[in-house]
């Protein structure tokens, strides 16, 4: 018997190591593994997540020099080549992950499809991106979706657009602050999801950092089935930023998750 094609979303952490590599492959090999380790010890089904950008046609050409923003800063540090993303993906696959990305531009999508990236994560800030969205549905690839700072129209015409292709689709609660206070993370917004799209998997997508137990476990009762945070290593003298998880904060955040399914 086929597997319903949500099944992919279903108790799946994504790890998303977005540009904590800092360009280097070294020590984006070192959080995969890390990482790796902490999936299998507690036998999980973890995700580790990558951000594509074509970066010289991402910042445009009049901003490429302004190091007094810091985003585009970040992203000319943090780039990386196509092997050199090559050899990342290969080391999540061996490591007993599942390769994902979220491309930002269709460039990057082109490059999920020649890297083989198993599911697609449209960050909450493309949302309403149309060009992107259709090249991403063309590759039809399982998408993961974010719902930080959209309106209720964009994730309705979303997952619309998808159910109309049959791709499968998954939205995860998510709030765009970071870091976020617990009193700001809305987990009642995992039961309107859940409510509003009863055909699709619901996650919770989160930037807090005052604990990694008590939210997974209430957003897991409350139906949520895919989660995800970002991960960092404490390593190199580079400041972890406060919302990314350091590997034995996962670690506790398998166990509550595993406790509450218990």
């Amino acid at each position: 018997m086929p597997s319903h094609p949500n099944a992919v979303f279903e108790d799946l952490f994504v790890l998303e190591l977005a540009n904590n590599h800092w360009g280097r492959v070294d020590r984006g090999l070192k959080i995969i593994t890390d990482f790796g380790r902490i999936v299998r010890f507690n036998n999980v089904k973890a995700s580790i997540k990558l951000q594509f950008r074509e970066v010289d046609r991402f910042i445009h050409k009049d901003f490429r020099h302004r190091e007094d923003i810091r985003y585009i800063k970040k992203t000319l540090d943090t780039r990386l080549g196509w092997e050199d993303y090559a050899t990342l993906v290969s080391a999540i696959r061996q490591s007993g992950c599942i390769p994902m990305a979220t491309p930002f531009d269709e460039k990057s999508v082109e490059m999920c499809v020649d890297l083989g990236i198993e599911i697609i994560k449209l960050a909450s800030s493309d949302i309403n991106d149309w060009f992107l969205i259709e090249h991403i549905a063309k590759t039809r690839k399982p998408v993961i979706a974010s719902t930080g700072g959209s309106s209720m129209k964009d994730v309705d015409d979303l997952v619309r657009f998808f159910g109309n292709r049959g791709i499968p689709l998954a939205i995860n609660h998510c709030v765009s602050l970071y870091p976020s206070e617990d009193s700001e993370v809305e987990l009642n917004q995992i039961d309107f999801l859940r409510e509003r799209y009863p055909q699709l998997t619901i996650g919770y997508s989160t930037h807090e950092y005052h604990d990694w137990n008590s939210s997974v476990m209430m957003a897991y009762a409350k139906g949520a089935r895919t989660f995800e945070r970002h991960i960092d290593i404490e390593a190199d003298g580079i400041p972890v930023a406060k919302y990314c998880t350091l590997p034995h904060q996962a670690d506790a955040w398998f166990k509550a998750w595993q406790k509450a399914r218990e």
